[in-house]
């Protein structure tokens, strides 16, 4: 029972927040049209050539900095999402003496609260979600080093268990790299729109 009401809750909160990165405030869609947006392309890209830096992966100590980091995080966004929702509950919506200008203020705002809750929401699985990653490499030797002489096109030669082992080893670290980056990217997303919104209400308001 408990499983199920995670996976309805948390199904949306994942497909809420990938939304969310391409709506403005003013509500408007923009959809990339290869799912990734180009600077999430460009990180997938960055994070499959990093494999090839670090044959050996991500260090051990490295990943127990990033694991406490990405512990601390959750809570901090925890925080931040109780404040802000405190925040909107407090925001007057009601649009009676108000004219278009002020109506279409009142829209961003609430497509603000939406866009920065779920996308920070989403920040938070995404933590988790580092964490279960980086956790599999205290369960399982991960540190293997990855050399491509290794591999052979040659069918004859070619050794199932290995190329199994590598495959799966080359896909781990490239998810761990790319959902790090990401990770990062969205941060600094969400954090540069909360600054472009809370400046343009500043803004707004002249000194009496």
């Amino acid at each position: 029972m408990q499983f199920k009401s995670v996976k309805k809750i948390l199904f949306p909160l994942i497909k809420g927040g990938q939304e969310w990165q391409n709506i403005n405030i003013n509500g408007k869609d923009e959809k990339p049209k290869f799912y990734l947006s180009d600077v999430q392309w460009f990180l997938f890209i960055i994070s499959i050539l990093i494999i090839f830096k670090l044959t050996k992966g991500i260090s051990k100590d490295l990943i127990g900095y990033i694991m406490s980091a990405f512990s601390i995080s959750v809570s901090l966004f925890m925080s931040l999402l109780v404040s802000i929702f405190d925040k909107f509950e407090n925001t007057n919506l009601s649009i009676l003496g108000k004219n278009e200008e002020e109506i279409v203020r009142l829209k961003q705002k609430k497509n603000f609260f939406k866009r920065f809750i779920s996308i920070t929401s989403y920040l938070v699985v995404l933590s988790i979600f580092i964490i279960i990653l980086c956790s599999i490499n205290y369960i399982f030797d991960l540190s293997l080093k990855i050399d491509l002489n290794q591999f052979t096109i040659e069918y004859d030669e070619i050794d199932i268990y290995l190329t199994i082992k590598f495959s799966l080893l080359i896909i781990y670290r490239i998810l761990l790299n790319y959902f790090l980056l990401n990770y990062l990217f969205l941060t600094l997303f969400v954090t540069s729109s909360a600054y472009e919104y809370y400046i343009s209400e500043i803004n707004r308001r002249k000194i009496q």
